[in-house]
């Protein structure tokens, strides 16, 4: 009989958060709809929950003509639509505004760089000028650009262990369309910065259900030792969205569904739903179980693509009674595209605990229900 009260520790679990420092956020990418939905409203809760450094500045970067006043108007109307809580507060919102800022400038143009660099020498706190994230938010076919031209403006350094403040290049998915493309932007990162320094962010692994993954697996012994091939059938992994591609038909005509969603946002889901106890919860050991995870996949020959995986991609319709447009009527797509907006697929684990276990992983837009679910 198992006793339900029974709990694993893995060291980390209850560790303490590390001490925030002053720091200068820059976005590439300020105009972008990423920027509206997710980063500042996540910074902007940070902010109030008392989560942010006392002392902190975001710089939107951006080729459109703005204001730090219309950049900000933007932003905070990114924040009644798009965050959790949508209603805002207007002293909170003033006490965060008052720490953005909008600067113009083309990606590629070197003069827009060396201008940054002058505004974030008069923040003057040398915490300020030299805690840097570089945020991505961007197509990554220019993050090697960027990079370059941070390095040559003298804005991004290789730091070594023990320098007084830091430096961090954050990138978003997909990154690269495939292995070759994955390794030679990888390799144009690291001539500028170190790997520590270099952070791949998967936003999907900041929802709160899946954060709580892994305390449900291995919190409470019950579910850990049932957690195999002998008491489990099958598994899916489903992440479904009742929107469309909206203004990103652009982006969406480069990635499909499969770069966008299956090779990041439900593998890593797969990685932690599947993986072994990692001997503590620093970041580099469930990194290691999950490629680990990851290499026990059964790699699929043409045969097995053919009867596992399957493509779609949504025709104009009604979802929930809302008249919807088809993918190829949405804005910047190719009338004749055959960009897929649907994938699942069927994934076998070759190792001890998942031999013989089907994993169905399934993701689309433009579905009748907004879900994640394992």
């Amino acid at each position: 009989m198992v006793d339900s009260q029974i709990t694993i520790s893995l060291p980390g679990l209850e560790d303490g958060r590390k001490a925030d420092e002053p720091c200068t956020i820059v976005i590439f990418g300020a105009s972008g709809d990423l920027t509206a939905r997710k980063l500042i409203p996540a910074l902007y809760h940070l902010h109030i929950e008392g989560q942010m450094p006392g002392s902190f500045h975001v710089v939107g970067f951006a080729r459109r003509e703005k204001t730090d006043a219309s950049w900000r108007d933007e932003m905070r109307a990114g924040v009644e639509t798009h965050s959790r809580t949508r209603r805002v507060d207007n002293a909170k919102w003033n006490a965060f505004a008052a720490n953005l800022s909008y600067h113009r400038g083309d990606l590629t143009d070197a003069d827009a760089y060396a201008g940054l660099a002058k505004r974030l020498a008069g923040l003057g706190d040398p915490c300020l000028v030299n805690n840097l994230v570089f945020y991505l938010a961007i197509s990554p076919s220019l993050f090697g650009e960027v990079v370059d031209q941070l390095r040559t403006a003298d804005l991004l350094h290789r730091m070594e262990e023990g320098d007084a403040h830091w430096q961090r290049v954050v990138v978003e998915k997909p990154f690269g369309h495939d292995l070759q493309s994955a390794q030679v932007l990888n390799n144009h990162l690291l001539r500028h910065v170190r790997e520590r320094q270099i952070f791949r962010i998967d936003h999907y692994l900041g929802k709160e259900t899946v954060q709580n993954i892994m305390m449900f697996r291995f919190s409470n012994a019950i579910f850990e030792q049932l957690w195999n091939r002998e008491s489990i059938e099958h598994m899916q992994i489903t992440v479904s969205e009742d929107i469309g591609v909206g203004a990103r038909g652009g982006y969406f005509e480069e990635a499909g569904t499969l770069r966008d969603m299956m090779q990041n946002h439900l593998l890593q889901i797969l990685s932690l739903v599947a993986m072994e106890p990692p001997p503590s919860l620093a970041a580099e050991d469930i990194r290691n179980e999950k490629v680990k995870l990851l290499k026990s996949i059964r790699p699929m020959t043409m045969e097995a693509v053919a009867t596992n995986v399957v493509r779609g991609q949504y025709f104009a319709g009604i979802v929930n009674d809302d008249s919807r447009e088809g993918y190829r009527q949405e804005e910047r797509v190719n009338p004749e595209s055959n960009v897929e907006t649907y994938v699942a697929l069927k994934l076998f684990i070759d190792n001890w605990r998942w031999s013989t276990v089907p994993f169905y992983l399934r993701t689309g837009k433009n579905l009748p229900l907004r879900a994640s679910e394992v």
